[in-house]
């Protein structure tokens, strides 16, 4: 039997997968790393996380399985996107990666958007002028560190380093490039008008790809690092929710993706690209070279969570550690008793700037309704019940769009937890199908490489040999209907809020000029 290893390269792990030819998963193995804050609204990660932990999860996953190196014939690389890794002519990493959830370069998108206008842009490469995506952070570069500019060789994104790393030829995949800015979109090549609005040379960004395309052979001294044979194929690769997509099957029709992890993207397969007139929901490309993918991108989501146990949960996490169930276990035990709407108090999920139910990178976290009779269980449900808010924001303009949608495909570590599943089913009226496999980006990523080791042709043929679902979780009539009051107050709130948001946000002082 032969093999192909799929490694998702995101933003707290790195994820490897083994498959085989016909489908099945022989295992698995991850490294975890952290994000660094500099400042409020600041991501960076070294890209030695990314390779040290690339590293350590083969390496495991090679010894934990026994499979003949010499076997695994291809292996595919599905990465977090939205970030900038500048590199010099010899490969090597100037700074930090800026990541998808920094939103510094807010400044970076006002010449372009008095140049070309909002409309234009969107109509383009189906954006939004956003300082989370590439372009915006390139250009911060440029304008606050110009020394790291100037060495710059070649401006790439995660995906296209790791990739640089393994093989050391450029190239990016269509579902990264569409998350840049400057991308047309529907000639899936760079837009001479975008690199020009954001002054961007052409010639330092990589060849744009199909994500199945092979791109080469490990380089022999990662071959010997990662335990792997120098004749090992590395095909293109893709961005992380659009490999999701892939490892859940959201090929077809009627199916929404639910990407459940640090952020929170929810996504959809279409034939041809849509436009959003309200510019929620954003065209992508899919990692599926035959499709788009009408995205959006990512609340933070995860991550809130996340904050909650770190912050809030002391008991639970010393529990965990001394053997008991899990911290987020142990969370949700809490939740359960809290009824659905969290008896007023909702949570709006904007920790990070907003993306939904509008983008705004001014918006700010916040819990309203709170009172002496809550409690730190009707905390942790309604942080819970905010991501589910924001879910069904994008269900329903997705719906608004014309799309058909019947079923919710719910992957990513969040989908480990059957109360979220239940409030998203709850929240949105729609069933939620889980996964056997919840880490469908390393599944994606493999099936990328199945096709690049020709076991199969297209991802069409390959998802139904590779995707199985273990869980269901229909919608509760009644919790629906008082979601449906909890949702509206949620909106309410939120666009309430849009004027404080602003205030707050005019009155915070400038970020330093340099680091």
């Amino acid at each position: 039997m032969d093999y192909v290893i799929g490694v998702d390269v995101g933003s707290q792990s790195t994820k490897a997968l083994l498959v085989a030819f016909d489908g099945a998963l022989v295992g698995e193995a991850a490294a975890a790393y952290g994000i660094d804050y500099p400042q409020p609204l600041w991501a960076e990660q070294p890209v030695a996380r990314w390779t040290d932990a690339f590293t350590q999860a083969v390496r495991r996953l090679l010894a934990e399985t026994g499979v003949d190196p010499l076997r695994i014939r291809a292996l595919g690389l599905a990465s977090q996107v939205e970030g900038v890794v500048a590199i010099d002519a010899a490969g090597a990493a100037l700074r930090p990666a800026i990541i998808w959830m920094d939103r510094r370069a807010a400044a970076q998108c006002r010449p372009v958007r008095a140049a070309l206008g909002e409309a234009a842009v969107f109509n383009l490469c189906g954006l939004n002028l956003d300082p989370s995506h590439v372009a915006p952070k390139l250009r911060w570069i440029m304008d606050h560190e110009p020394g790291v500019a100037a060495r710059a060789a070649y401006w790439l994104q995660p995906g296209s380093y790791m990739a640089h790393w393994l093989t050391g030829e450029l190239a990016v995949d269509y579902s990264n490039a569409s998350s840049s800015l400057l991308l047309d979109v529907r000639a899936r090549d760079w837009s001479p008008a975008l690199c020009a609005a954001f002054g961007v040379d052409r010639a330092q960004l990589p060849p744009v790809h199909p994500a199945t395309e092979r791109l080469g052979r490990l380089r022999p001294e990662r071959a010997a690092a990662l335990g792997l044979s120098a004749e090992t194929l590395v095909v293109v690769g893709s961005g992380d929710e659009h490999a999701a997509c892939l490892g859940a099957g959201v090929v077809e029709a009627g199916l929404i993706g639910d990407i459940a992890g640090t952020s929170e993207p929810v996504c959809a397969a279409a034939a041809a690209p849509a436009f959003d007139p309200t510019r929620l929901i954003e065209t992508h490309c899919h990692a599926d070279p035959a499709l788009w993918l009408l995205e959006n991108p990512g609340f933070v989501s995860g991550a809130n969570l996340r904050w909650l146990r770190d912050h809030f949960a002391p008991d639970e996490q010393r529990a965990a550690t001394a053997g008991g169930p899990s911290a987020y276990a142990a969370l949700d035990a809490l939740a359960a008793a809290v009824p659905p709407g969290s008896e007023g108090l909702v949570f709006l999920p904007t920790l990070m700037g907003a993306t939904t139910p509008t983008w705004n990178d001014a918006a700010r976290g916040n819990l309203f309704g709170f009172t002496l009779a809550h409690t730190r269980a009707h905390l942790v449900r309604a942080v819970l019940e905010g991501s589910a808010y924001g879910l069904r924001d994008n269900s329903d303009q997705l719906r608004a769009l014309g799309l058909p949608t019947r079923e919710l495909r719910v992957m990513g570590g969040g989908a480990r937890s059957a109360l979220w599943n239940q409030i998203k089913a709850d929240v949105t009226g729609l069933p939620v199908a889980v996964p056997e496999n919840i880490e469908t980006t390393a599944v994606g990523a493999a099936v990328l490489a199945l096709i690049g080791a020709r076991a199969y042709a297209t991802p069409a043929e390959a998802c139904p040999q590779v995707v199985r679902l273990a869980a269901r979780f229909d919608p509760s009539p009644a919790a629906h209907v008082a979601y449906a009051a909890a949702y509206a107050l949620y909106r309410r709130v939120y666009f309430s809020l849009l004027p404080a948001f602003e205030q707050a946000a005019a009155a915070a002082p400038p970020p330093p000029s340099d680091l």
